[in-house]
């Protein structure tokens, strides 16, 4: 997951402050430290927590505040927060955020699926697509995307191909795949309504390759 985490830093400014929710291992809290970026590491897992608390340079603790809670656990005071949620699925993102009052000048996500749901949902929460970058690690396609704070009104296509995207090659690649796994869905069921929905989304996947 480092090129992964490598990705995230990118895009995250020097002033910027950062809630990293399930954090996992701390790698993010960790690499924006060593760059003098203050950051939340928070996960639900205590032991998750204790164990990136004892293998942390205290040089870098500094500049990371752990917590152990579920969802957001920025403070009442805590605000103009960057959000990252890496590491768990489109549904689990979107009930994090539709569970806290907090809003946030940018979220970075990471997942490999559902992203259509994703823009869709974030959308009506408040948040828009700024930029995309599409990711390849140990053959498995993962798509980044930065969101902020604004209301626009996406077609289909941009629900499901995404907007703005840093690495055309990439989602080339990543939409071909794409366009054999729903052919061999089509090839193995007997829904029409399923089999509609998935061949209009092959034509759009095609319209970007």
């Amino acid at each position: 997951m480092t090129k992964r985490i490598a990705r995230i830093s990118s895009y995250i400014e020097d002033d910027e402050k950062v809630i990293d929710v399930g954090c996992d291992s701390c790698l993010l809290s960790i690499m924006l430290a060593k760059r003098g970026i203050y950051s939340v590491a928070s996960d639900l897992r205590e032991n998750i927590i204790e164990n990136a608390k004892e293998k942390i340079d205290d040089n870098l603790k500094k500049y990371i505040t752990f917590r152990v809670g579920d969802g957001i656990t920025l403070k009442e005071s805590e605000n103009n927060y960057t959000l990252v949620l890496a590491g768990m699925g489109t549904y689990l993102m979107v009930n994090i955020l539709k569970n806290t009052t907090k809003t946030f000048k940018k979220i970075i996500t990471i997942s490999n699926n559902n992203h259509d749901i994703l823009r869709k949902e974030f959308l009506h929460l408040g948040y828009i697509v700024e930029a995309e970058e599409i990711i390849k690690e140990k053959n498995k396609f993962y798509n980044l995307i930065i969101f902020t704070k604004g209301n626009k009104k996406y077609s289909e296509k941009d629900l499901i191909i995404g907007l703005n995207h840093q690495n055309i090659p990439l989602l080339k690649e990543k939409n071909k795949e794409l366009i054999k796994k729903y052919q061999n869905i089509i090839n193995k069921i007997n829904d029409s309504e399923k089999i509609k929905e998935l061949e209009r989304t092959i034509k759009i996947l095609e319209s970007s390759i």
